[in-house]
């Protein structure tokens, strides 16, 4: 059948919004199109409009149509582009810098250039990153994906992605129970390493800071939370001090000025599950005439620069991010040569403890 020359504003609107939907994973491979019918009624254009965009898209390998069956959505082969996508939640910032730094080594020896991309623990800005990345063909993904626990979450589209051919590898958090490949430090072990720290240190009263946004984090109190009811710890309610949204938002500063003001007793050691929240705790504590370590011990995570600031010297389990991204890009560099090979591979890294001077002992 010969389709006539139709207008180009017309066949064209089509053919971007099927390619668009392809693209952004709204169709995935193996999805039948609507019919002709339905895209007539939804462009209010002429079926010789909708065959036309049909039929160059069949030519560029984005359909294919079975007689009688209809129109389906294929895994187009892309040309690659040599670019990785990596989002991080701040670009310059506390553990980030070491990541990208890991993952931009490794992608330059092999050719391969890091988008860096910054989502600020967004969901909506992390999906529109998501989106362009798709559009731009990128030849995969590394990131640290927005997910508190529970609630929203971008998995739906990293999935489809996956599905359209493009590999993903999550960092430091991830989504549990999902097929993703994942690399992460081992949060749980690494909350029962600073409570056995504290413990063997002589502390029976020990509380914990918490972000109760952020699932790594989670993970970390509860790891700390098995250990200290093992050794039949007396754990108050009020020692446990959970925010949500960032620590330098200055709602962990808040919440433990509030509970230092109270007058309840304390603790005499608190685990904050990252730096970021240690920083608050000592500024809170310093406001209230508090000594570290003489009155209050403190131990956390990550290992940033913020752990040995003037008059910090903090304890803190190592984060292990240049080789966690030197890790994710050469397997996001597998997969992409080697695309026949569906694999999905699980990486713990066991927590490590930097011991400085915000820890005493206990004698007795």
């Amino acid at each position: 059948m010969t389709i006539q020359a139709v207008p180009t504003s017309k066949y064209k609107q089509i053919r971007e919004w099927i390619r668009e939907s392809i693209e952004s994973c709204r169709f995935r491979p193996g999805d039948k199109l609507p019919s002709e019918s339905e895209l007539c009624r939804q462009f209010d254009v002429s079926r010789n409009s909708v065959r036309q965009a049909i039929k160059i898209l069949v030519n560029e390998g984005w359909l294919e149509s079975k007689k009688g069956i209809g129109t389906f959505c294929l895994l187009k082969t892309r040309q690659l582009t040599n670019d990785i996508g990596l989002i991080c939640y701040f670009s310059g910032s506390y553990i980030f810098p070491r990541i990208s730094t890991g993952c931009d080594q490794i992608a330059h020896r092999n050719g391969f250039h890091i988008l860096l991309k910054q989502s600020e623990f967004d969901y909506e800005k992390e999906r529109q990153i998501l989106i362009e990345l798709q559009k731009r063909g990128v030849d995969g993904i590394i990131i640290s994906p927005y997910y508190s626990g529970n609630g929203l979450s971008n998995q739906d589209l990293l999935l489809a992605m996956e599905e359209s051919g493009t590999p993903v590898v999550l960092i430091d958090n991830y989504f549990p129970d999902s097929s993703f490949t994942r690399i992460a430090m081992d949060d749980l072990a690494g909350g029962r390493l600073v409570a056995k720290h504290l413990w063997d240190k002589g502390h029976r009263r020990i509380g914990i800071l918490s972000d109760a946004d952020y699932y790594p984090k989670q993970m970390r109190k509860q790891g700390a939370l098995e250990f200290l009811e093992e050794m039949k710890a007396d754990v108050r309610e009020y020692w446990l001090l959970d925010f949500k949204g960032p620590a330098p938002s200055g709602r962990a500063f808040a919440l433990v000025d509030s509970f230092f003001s109270s007058g309840k007793e304390l603790p005499s050691a608190f685990i904050c599950t990252n730096d970021e929240e240690s920083i608050d705790l000592y500024k809170a504590a310093a406001k209230h005439g508090l000594k570290i370590p003489e009155d209050l011990s403190v131990i956390s995570f990550d290992n940033s620069n913020l752990s040995e600031l003037p008059g910090i010297a903090l304890t803190s389990v190592d984060h292990p991010g240049q080789y966690m991204g030197e890790l994710a890009t050469r397997i996001i560099l597998e997969r992409i040569q080697n695309p026949e090979v569906v694999c999905q591979t699980t990486s713990l890294i066991q927590p490590k403890l930097i011991e400085r001077s915000s820890v005493r002992e206990i004698q007795g």
